[in-house]
């Protein structure tokens, strides 16, 4: 990882790691519940069954994420991409780890897998048989993500600078 200028600031680096995941779990939580009447006997299901299977699917899309991000910086070859100008490549990359994995996810977990089945509400695609919303999720909140781990890890650079002058 020293390609990536992250042996240089090991400290910083795992501040973002951190918020990378920690934002990335909190979006993808609120999201989760949010599509609970999307699937089959979750509305139906008693709450903290319902709040430890969402919990569940959140530290897997909170690992996806972080891969998603670890992707995009292993192209750029620099960890804090994020706080800088974006480009396409490494957007797209970042973007496309995940709607890829969140596709063969879903195809195996609605197939083979019988992991969970859409209610008769969730919007599919035709070829795959994929949820609406799970792929818009790895549209919507990655964007969300960056933007906010941007945010936060900006101000994070601002305080530990303005420290460093008291």
């Amino acid at each position: 990882m020293g390609s990536l200028n992250v042996s240089r600031r090991p400290r910083a680096a795992a501040v973002l790691a951190l918020m990378v995941w920690g934002v990335s779990f909190f979006l993808h939580f609120f999201w989760e519940m949010a599509q609970v009447p999307f699937f089959l006997g979750m509305a139906e299901a008693r709450h903290w069954d319902v709040v430890w299977l969402c919990t569940r699917a959140t530290l897997g899309d909170a690992n996806i994420a972080f891969g998603a991000y670890t992707m995009a910086a292993c192209l750029s070859r620099d960890w804090f991409w994020v706080a800088k100008s974006w480009s396409r490549s490494t957007l797209l990359v970042y973007l496309c780890v995940g709607l890829i994995v969140t596709i063969i996810f879903e195809y195996w977990a609605t197939g083979d897998g019988q992991r969970w089945s859409y209610s008769e509400r969730m919007p599919e695609l035709a070829v795959t048989g994929t949820g609406i919303l799970p792929l818009a999720q790895w549209v919507v909140l990655p964007m969300l993500l960056a933007y906010s781990t941007r945010w936060m890890f900006l101000g994070w650079l601002v305080s530990k600078r303005e420290e460093e002058h008291i």
